[in-house]
């Protein structure tokens, strides 16, 4: 399919979605599934984006309804919002592939950029003044700002929260020796990198200047290697039940000391902004990006 068709389908998805309206978005999603794997192919992350919108997986408000704290017409309209901003986003994708071709002019992908952002925010909680201060500032710029104390409910699955980072449009991770040390802050650098192109979706907040030393760097990769060699010792002294359900624990840190080497390389070979003026770096970075 070439490009002048992608957008043609994609158009028509749009058109559907303002006459039917947030109220019949059920009725219209799978011809938007539909659309997408025919434009995008099955293993697209746009495709498995739809799909999982469709079946309810990645919208904040399904889990909210099952405990009456949410009604179905917000949920559909979230899904709606969460659509749109899909087929904003996949058009975008498309046109900068024909502009690359020389199929699509620049003016055009101009007019596709919108202030509708969303940035997850990831940082360890003993920075957490430094991750307020940067909450703050973009929310106030109307940029929509992910992060746990809004969008975890109590008993909801951290796991589950930690997942979505990969659903907003950028992450800013606050990168210290804490955040380079916890499971969970890690965990959210791991779901990051499995995008092909995750660099060009992170800002890095050096806290510690010290991860640009390969000496620093080489620390904490011991330092990971060393938490693999305690808990498989640890786990060895317990039964098989319950070695089994700990082990989810030793696979996050077997993963995390095979990818941070890689991490701390790419961060530190990126351009990244003073700490202190970080928060306005940020956000004349989203407005220049397509």
């Amino acid at each position: 399919m070439n490009t002048k068709n992608k957008l043609n389908r994609l158009s028509f998805l749009k058109n559907q979605m303002m006459n039917s309206g947030a109220n019949e978005i059920e009725d219209i999603e799978p011809t938007i599934c539909q659309i997408f794997r025919d434009i995008f192919g099955i293993g697209s992350e746009y495709t498995k984006k739809a799909d999982k919108i469709q079946n309810g997986f990645i919208v904040p408000s399904s889990v909210k309804m099952m405990y009456g704290q949410a009604t179905k017409e917000q949920y559909r309209e979230e899904k709606f919002k969460m659509y749109r901003k899909l087929i904003s986003q996949a058009e975008a994708y498309v046109m900068v592939d024909g502009m690359d071709d020389g199929i699509i002019e620049t003016s055009k992908i101009e007019n596709l950029k919108t202030d509708e952002h969303s940035i997850f925010l990831s940082y360890c909680w003993n920075d957490t003044e430094r991750a307020n201060k940067i909450d703050e500032y973009l929310r106030k710029k109307g940029v929509e700002v992910t992060r746990d104390i809004r969008g975890v409910d109590n008993w909801q699955s951290l796991r589950d929260f930690m997942q979505t980072i990969r659903e907003n449009d950028f992450a800013v991770l606050l990168i210290s020796d804490s955040y380079l040390k916890s499971v969970n802050c890690m965990y959210e650098v791991l779901e990051i990198m499995k995008e092909v192109e995750y660099r060009r979706r992170i800002f890095p907040a050096i806290i510690d200047t010290n991860i640009y030393s390969t000496e620093e760097q080489i620390k904490y990769v011991k330092y990971w290697e060393k938490r693999v060699e305690i808990l498989k010792k640890n786990l060895m002294g317990l039964g098989y039940t319950n070695g089994l359900a700990l082990g989810q624990e030793l696979k996050k840190s077997e993963d995390i000391a095979r990818s941070i080497a890689e991490f701390l390389v790419n961060i530190a070979d990126m351009k990244n902004p003073d700490i202190n003026n970080i928060h306005e770096a940020i956000y004349q970075r989203i407005q220049t990006y397509v």
